[in-house]
């Protein structure tokens, strides 16, 4: 039987072999890849490893780059059929706004197709929208 790891090899292979492309950091300015979260599932990450680390410890981007994430959930206007319930001028900690894909397609990291919300809103609209359970169509992994 396979090792994990030598699967997650095999995975990656097939990845570029069928005709996978591996995502851009979905920040302006920055034309880095982006962090691979799991080959066995082909699992990106929307920012590479240079902005993603920035962003977590509050450092500015480096010349040229502009972070895309908010320091608001975006769902305040209620694009997502409800108001976020959290109050706008609220103080999120590290990891509780999420970038989410408008489409549903993980692989699309254009900053027309990202939002920012909260864990609450994002998981409701997950929930909802079937991003959260890959066997639905809702969540497109692909090419």
């Amino acid at each position: 039987m396979a090792s994990e790891s030598s699967k997650s090899l095999e995975m990656k292979e097939k990845f570029f072999t069928d005709g996978g492309i591996h995502p851009t950091c979905a920040n302006k300015g920055c034309d880095n890849k982006v962090i691979v979260r799991d080959w066995l599932y082909h699992s990106f990450k929307h920012y590479c490893s240079d902005c993603n680390n920035r962003m977590k410890k509050g450092i500015e981007p480096r010349p040229g780059v502009e972070f895309h994430k908010k320091n608001y959930c975006e769902n305040k206007d209620g694009r997502l059929g409800f108001e976020c319930p959290v109050a706008l001028d609220f103080m999120w900690e590290n990891g509780e706004l999420h970038s989410d894909h408008i489409d549903g397609d993980h692989y699309n990291n254009d900053p027309s197709n990202l939002q920012t919300l909260c864990s609450i809103c994002h998981s409701r609209k997950g929930h909802t929208s079937g991003d959260f359970n890959s066997s639905k169509k809702g969540r497109r992994v692909g090419k």
